[in-house]
């Protein structure tokens, strides 16, 4: 069989392979960014509340950045036949997707060390306000700009660029980029991004179990405070999602590391796993968050319900995020049963655990 080179795929028509590999990615990206755009709506709508949801909505943007850049775009190139920027834009174009991807590595740090604040000092977090939220996931996308500003004019820098022929990405020199520095470089900030979130997501569940063994001794002072109890056994569960990504972020570098193969398959591949680590975040999401689930299926029409039952909350408090309402029917009772039958309906309604 003969393998064509570059120059002949460009002037070939598109053959099967061709399409299969174009419109795959096409089609990931028409699904999934569509899906997560809705979820990240949900999120930053709720995010009064939940304060979690503000660094979650951040870290949303960027995916969806990157679902862009790995299955769109190439996609798009692919079915095209042509690179369609001009060989003098490769390096800024390759600055854009560097930021990009740099802005998603650090949410990974800064919302693990939000749901360990979450456990931790539950109180302060809930209380934070979304000028502070918000400060801190700006500044993964500052960071992100500054570390591609001192890194991409360096002379041991290497410029990756889109190959359609190869379907994904290659680099100019190789060789440079593996002797020179910019493959080290690149190990290390990665192999940073698993072990803090490591380290944040580890100390919480630590938290955690320690609070289960605790009982209701560890919610007194949450209930003293006034803290809706429900709200913060929502941010605490928000740590399962968000654990399982991480696993699933530490289990793409291990594979794009040790490799996936030679040829152009092998670089779409790639694509795909930067693509799957950043659309697997919205599945999670409705899958672990009753919140996200039951307002996707509100908004698609799914849903006969107009109110969520998510938890519990303090009678005296408010808030835009639904509670749950005990349906009771109407009974004649003596001034001390009503009064016996409240009290016990509030402690009732202190110690429940709210279903994320």
């Amino acid at each position: 069989m003969h393998v064509l080179n570059e120059t002949e795929w460009y002037l070939e028509p598109l053959d099967a392979e061709d399409l299969i590999a174009g419109l795959f990615l096409l089609c990931f990206a028409v699904v999934f960014l569509p899906l997560y755009a809705v979820v990240s709506y949900i999120m930053f709508k709720h995010s009064k509340d939940i304060t979690g949801f503000r660094f979650l909505f951040s870290a949303s943007l960027a995916d969806m950045l990157l679902l862009i850049n790995y299955s769109l775009w190439p996609g798009i190139l692919i079915l095209c036949k042509s690179e369609i920027i001009a060989i003098w834009m490769r390096h800024w174009l390759q600055m854009y997707l560097d930021w990009a991807w740099f802005s998603m590595c650090y949410h990974y740090m800064i919302i693990a060390w939000s749901r360990f604040a979450a456990i931790k000092f539950p109180n302060y977090f809930r209380l934070q306000p979304k000028l502070a939220s918000y400060s801190i996931c700006a500044a993964c996308y500052i960071v992100a700009l500054i570390q591609v500003l001192s890194t991409h004019f360096q002379p041991w820098y290497v410029t990756f660029y889109y190959e359609p022929s190869h379907y994904g990405m290659l680099s100019e020199d190789f060789h440079k980029y593996l002797s020179e520095g910019q493959s080290l470089f690149f190990f290390t900030f990665h192999l940073l991004m698993m072990i803090i979130p490591v380290f944040f997501y580890s100390w919480a569940i630590v938290l955690m179990i320690k609070h289960k063994k605790g009982g209701l001794l560890q919610r007194i002072p949450s209930l003293k405070s006034g803290a809706p109890q429900g709200q913060s056994n929502v941010e605490a569960r928000l740590i399962i999602p968000c654990i399982f990504n991480s696993i699933v972020f530490i289990i793409g570098q291990v594979f794009i590391t040790t490799g996936t193969g030679e040829g152009k398959w092998a670089t779409w591949t790639v694509m795909l796993l930067f693509s799957a680590n950043s659309a697997v975040n919205p599945l999670l999401l409705i899958v672990f968050s009753a919140i996200i689930r039951e307002n996707l299926l509100r908004i698609f029409r799914l849903s006969p319900s107009k109110a969520k039952k998510y938890g519990a909350m303090p009678l005296n408090l408010s808030s835009k995020t639904p509670t749950p309402q005990f349906n009771r029917e109407p009974t004649s009772l003596s001034p001390a049963q009503h009064s016996s039958q409240l009290l016990l309906s509030q402690n009732s309604e202190s110690t429940q655990d709210i279903m994320l």
